[in-house]
């Protein structure tokens, strides 16, 4: 048994109706197997579902996190754990557990991935100032590895 041909015009009647029902709605009404609308949705250009949430709003529920509980985070922002988490991993944010210590003294991602815009570019301004920032903390150290490195010839 071959596989079913569907018309094109076919497709854009289930991708219509699909806008406003649920997947399982429309493959009911169709007869259709079930990964079919969602797939030509896709293909038609409906995002459906996707990109609920905009990046600056996924940022400052992940920062939000950083001084507040799961639950409390979760409970203003209206989301739910694993999406919190799943933000948190992919804008390069840590995420609290297994007892690693965060760090409260900076609300900066954790890698380039966090910079990019809502055009998938990144952000130049602020890799250059996470830079800049770098560097002062290099400048800072320098007195304390002088030191060591005068403690050690001391000691030999």
């Amino acid at each position: 048994m071959g596989r079913k041909v569907y018309t094109k015009e076919f497709k854009a009647e289930v991708v219509e109706y699909f806008k406003t029902h649920t997947v399982a709605e429309t493959v009911q009404k169709f007869g259709i197997p079930k990964p079919n609308p969602s797939k030509w949705a896709l293909k038609a250009g409906v995002n459906k579902g996707k990109d609920k949430y905009t990046l600056s709003f996924k940022h400052e529920a992940c920062q939000y996190y950083e001084h507040h509980t799961g639950v409390e985070t979760c409970t203003k922002f209206g989301i739910n754990t694993v999406a919190l988490c799943g933000w948190r991993k992919k804008l390069g944010y840590r995420n609290k557990h297994f007892g690693r210590n965060m760090n409260v003294n900076t609300r900066a991602p954790l890698h380039f991935k966090s910079v990019r815009g809502e055009d998938g570019k990144y952000k130049l301004e602020v890799l250059q100032k996470r830079i800049t920032d770098l560097e002062a903390q290099i400048v800072d150290m320098q007195p304390d590895v002088e030191l060591a490195q005068s403690i050690r010839n001391l000691l030999n």
